[in-house]
């Protein structure tokens, strides 16, 4: 028995195993059957049918493949269930082959020639009111072919006819139009004429191959309605006339299509020329190639009512008559097409759309619209406010969905249009400017006036009842109809805060959008103490802003020149620590839970003891982070809170005082940004110093419940006063060159307050000796004050005080264009004129720090008194005084309110000096009747949260210590 081949066998082995059993002749165990062939028709040979192999090799054997190679031509014959066909060479034209074995329809019409219908007569279809075009049955018009009674006859060779058959040539639109159809069978006719009849039966047994059977049918049953024809359909067809007849037909089906073709418009109309090579462009859309045409030349309409605006993607306005390129992507199929740019209708709609980008660019369109608006940059061109018209129309709801969109880019663009709409970066740079000038730092409420929504019938309640049923009314008013008197206040309904959040915390978005949501968030903190308390309680709001914008470490790698920034989380950001000071403005309560629940004092001491120059961080926004520190820690003191980190943070505020005279010489790079925040480290200073001043009077205090003191002594502060009165000495050598005396002016100003305050504190402790305070004073009064007040620097300041005023200026606290009464604005946008109150040339902000130091210095020295009389007697101080009490007040808005309670603190600091002078000074009768004026003006015009000078004010007058005061008393009675 043959032994089978075992797993190891090499190739030897297995071809020795097959001689062997070659050589015994065995039969094998299986046995192969071939099937047949289908192209073959027959049955394949099986193994039985090949010759005995070698036992020298193997031998492969194939099916029908023969010995040799057959030769290409001719081509051998290939087996398969379809037609045999040729063998082909690539390089061989099909086209030429084609046409060497067909004979084409051109071989019987080889010209065709289209019609000039330049001179046709076009006419518009008649408007209906119907919204679209009413439709008919074949049936149901006549039809626009006509069937004549042709005569066909055989005269000799040649076939005649009087006309087409089915071709009129109406569709060519020309007065000749049956002369031309008549013309074209003609020329078909002759043609005719020239052909054998066996040449025409071969041509139309070709042509009812080619053409489709459908129309085959429809042409026959079209020739059979002819009455006329009907008999001779009857004959035989095998008949020549039968075949003429149908030939006649077809050719009659191809004048049709010629003729059908002719359209009044030309090549040269069209705005692109369709090729035979481009794919369904053999039937020409006249209809849809009309938008693909140049727009004619806007024109603009002369309407009482005018035109409506259309905006660039930059939200610029389009003039009517601009004729912009339509590359710009400004036109559309809308309505006016040929006018560029969106209408707000239409971008409300694309905000709207179903497609992302359509969305996203709506709402960035509109964002940039709103910002233009604001700026003033639309006053002159349109009628009514953009703000208030969108407002109306729901802009503001639109954002608050689409800031719940689960698309970034739309939820980027709907924040972008948020800040545009709420927050004006100029009213915060002014904010910023103000914040050490005399009581700058305290908060502003951004609350607008909505008088309009008190009831009438209201009863007579007490504040805190009137506050609670506000309260409760306006929680159970819809959205809409808070946020129509109040922006912020239907926002925070809306509960937009956890959707700020949320983007914040989870979507981690881009470091634009990052400011944005800050920059929104310190306006809502701004509003009211309310707002900064509902921010305070959604949950992990503040918690994400100190963890993500305010940590502690962060890569130094984003202070390298060039790094691009892609995100803003782990890094420490100026915008989130000036949140966090506005946020803590809000109140005493806002700041202890800020302190203490979110842990800002470790951030505090973070920023303020590094230097700005060794923060890992760009120089700018560095020293920025480190001023909103110095000024949430002022903020914080001024509460009595957070003097602990005084004495640990000691040592770093020493080393800035003595830095200020390299400041004062301008030798920093970021010369401006250092004053702000050494002024602010002043302000931190003068509010310590006062926190300080109160210590001794919290420690003798006998009530029941004694308030627990600061834990800071004056003996901390009181090394303080020869640093600051050195570098005020020093700056006020500069006070003649106007530049460098308005860069200095903030840290002028803060310098001066600091020692009002600490002279006034200075004088209440009683562990200091009277005698030593009193010879301070008549030192800073001899060698700083009085060569100060007779320098010609200051006696234009007075004079400025009438061109720089709100009172004798009321326009220049007006509110701006597109200022709404639900959106509380100071009006900042574009800057404020140099020659204005908040101004870079106003002197109120460091007079009203003067009068305020030359007022602590004679209440607590009464004999300096006379050495400041001059004060009164300035020519441009008597005619600000002079012009501000006759002219009336410009009308109380956020603006107006936030400017005249800087003024109206010199006026009242004007008027406190005049007292004290009035029975020490023999020469001031000649003043007393300008100052009463004054005094009945300001008092009639002090606005709520300046009560405390109106106390002041009348308890003067109460004592009737002087002649102003009975006066003042006497008419105030009456």
């Amino acid at each position: 028995m043959l032994s089978r081949p075992k797993p190891g066998e090499s190739e030897a082995d297995l071809l020795r195993f097959q001689n062997q059993f070659l050589a015994a002749r065995a039969s094998p165990a299986v046995k192969i059957v071939k099937k047949a062939d289908k192209r073959k028709g027959k049955e394949g040979s099986t193994d039985a049918e090949r010759p005995p192999l070698q036992d020298s090799k193997d031998v492969v054997m194939l099916d029908d493949f023969p010995d040799t190679l057959p030769a290409l031509t001719p081509a051998p014959p290939k087996k398969s269930k379809i037609k045999s066909a040729s063998v082909h060479f690539e390089d061989e034209d099909a086209e030429e082959r084609l046409e060497s074995h067909d004979r084409h329809i051109t071989a019987v019409f080889s010209k065709i020639i289209e019609r000039d219908t330049s001179a046709a007569a076009v006419t518009m279809p008649v408007p209906t009111g119907d919204p679209f075009p009413r439709t008919f049955h074949r049936s149901e018009i006549k039809s626009e072919v006509r069937f004549g009674a042709d005569v066909l006859y055989k005269d000799g060779d040649f076939l005649t006819s009087q006309r087409p058959c089915l071709i009129t040539g109406e569709g060519l639109g020309s007065l000749k139009s049956e002369q031309e159809a008549q013309a074209i069978h003609r020329e078909n006719l002759e043609k005719l004429q020239s052909m054998s009849e066996e040449e025409i039966l071969q041509e139309q047994a070709r042509l009812l191959a080619q053409l489709d059977p459908s129309l085959v049918a429809f042409l026959k049953s079209q020739r059979g309605n002819n009455e006329g024809q009907k008999k001779e359909l009857k004959m035989e067809l095998n008949r020549p006339e039968e075949f003429v007849e149908s030939l006649i037909s077809f050719i009659a089906a191809l004048e049709s299509k010629t003729d059908i073709s002719f359209s009044p418009h030309k090549d040269d109309d069209l705005p692109v020329k369709p090729r035979k090579e481009w794919i369904h462009m053999d039937n020409v859309e006249f209809e849809k190639l009309e938008w693909m045409k140049d727009l004619p030349s806007p024109r603009q309409k002369k309407t009482k009512k005018g035109m409506q605006a259309r905006f660039s993607l930059k939200g610029e306005l389009i003039p009517a008559d601009a004729d912009l390129p339509t590359h710009l992507g400004l036109h559309h199929h809308g309505e006016e097409a040929e006018r560029a740019g969106y209408s707000l209708q239409e971008l409300f709609h694309l905000s709207r759309s179903q497609v992302t980008q359509q969305r996203t660019l709506a709402l960035q369109v509109l964002g940039r619209i709103v910002q233009r608006a604001r700026a003033g940059e639309f006053a002159s061109s349109l009628k009514g406010s953009v703000v208030r018209l969108l407002l109306d129309a729901g802009f503001l709801f639109l954002l608050r969905f689409s800031l719940d969109d689960a698309v970034e880019n739309v939820m980027a663009a709907s924040v972008g249009a948020l800040r545009a709409l709420l927050v004006s970066l100029d009213d915060e740079k002014y904010l910023d400017w103000t914040f050490s000038w005399y009581q700058g730092m305290a908060a502003f409420p951004f609350v607008p006036n909505n008088e309009e929504e008190e009831e009438e019938e209201e009863e007579e309640l007490n504040g805190t009842e009137k506050s609670q049923d506000k309260k409760l009314k306006d929680e159970n008013k819809p959205d809409p109809d808070v946020a129509r008197y109040d922006v912020v206040k239907g926002l925070l309904k809306t509960r937009i805060q956890h959707r700020l959040r949320y983007i914040l915390e989870v979507v981690r978005p881009v470091p634009t959008v990052v400011l944005d949501i800050l920059h929104i968030l310190t306006h809502i903190a701004r509003h009211s103490s309310e707002a900064c308390s509902q921010l305070l309680d959604c949950p992990r709001l503040i918690e994400t802003i100190v963890r993500e914008f305010l940590p502690t470490q962060w890569d130094p790698k984003v202070a390298e020149p060039g790094f691009l920034l892609t995100s803003l989380h782990g890094v420490a950001c100026a915008s989130a620590m000036k949140f966090i000071r506005v946020l803590a403005s809000g109140g005493r309560n806002a700041t202890a839970r800020l302190l203490n629940k979110f842990e800002m004092k470790s951030r505090l001491s973070r920023f303020i003891a590094e230097s700005p120059l060794d923060v890992p961080l760009p120089r700018e926004e560095a020293v920025r982070l480190s001023t909103e520190a110095f000024r949430l820690w002022a903020v914080a003191a001024a509460y009595g809170q957070a003097c602990d980190l005084y004495s640990d943070l000691y040592p770093v505020l020493v080393r800035i005082l003595q830095s200020l005279p390299e400041l004062i010489s301008g030798k920093s790079p970021v010369v401006e940004l250092s004053v702000q925040r050494a002024a602010a480290v002043v302000t931190l200073l003068t509010h310590v110093t006062q926190t300080a001043g109160y210590t001794a009077e919290l420690n003798n205090s006998e009530d029941s419940e004694p308030i627990p003191p600061p834990p800071i002594a004056w003996s901390q502060v009181s090394g303080l006063q020869p640093f600051l009165e050195t570098s005020l000495k020093k700056i006020l050598q500069q006070i003649s060159q106007t530049e460098t005396w308005q860069t200095l002016q903030p840290l002028t100003t803060a310098c001066v307050i600091f020692l009002g305050v600490y002279y006034s504190a200075y004088s209440q402790q009683p562990l200091v000796n009277p005698v030593d305070c009193l010879e301070e004073l008549e030192s800073l009064t001899l060698e700083v004050l009085q060569p100060l007040l007779s320098q010609p620097a200051i006696d234009s300041m007075w004079d400025l005080l009438r061109p720089c005023s709100a009172l004798c200026n009321p326009l220049s606290c007006s509110p701006a264009p597109e200022s709404v009464g639900s959106i509380a604005s100071l009006s900042c946008t574009g800057g404020k004129p140099p020659l204005s109150l908040v101004g870079s040339k106003s002197p109120f902000p460091f007079l009203t720090a003067l009068l305020f130091l030359i007022n602590n210095i004679t209440h607590i020295h009464k004999g300096l008194t006379s050495k400041y009389s001059s004060v009164l007697g300035v020519r441009g101080l008597k005619d600000y005084l002079h012009q501000s009490w006759q002219t009336g007040p410009p009308s109380v808005t956020p603006s107006s309110a936030w400017i005249l309670r800087h003024e109206y603190h010199l006026q009242y600091f004007v008027l406190a000096l005049a007292r004290r002078m009035a029975g020490t000074c023999p020469d001031y009768a000649q003043h007393a009747s300008l100052h009463h004026c004054v005094a009945m003006a300001l008092l009639s015009r002090l606005l709520p949260g300046s009560e405390h000078l109106a106390h002041e004010v009348l308890l003067d007058l109460e004592n009737g210590k002087n002649t102003l005061a009975v006066q003042f008393c006497h008419n105030f009675v009456l």
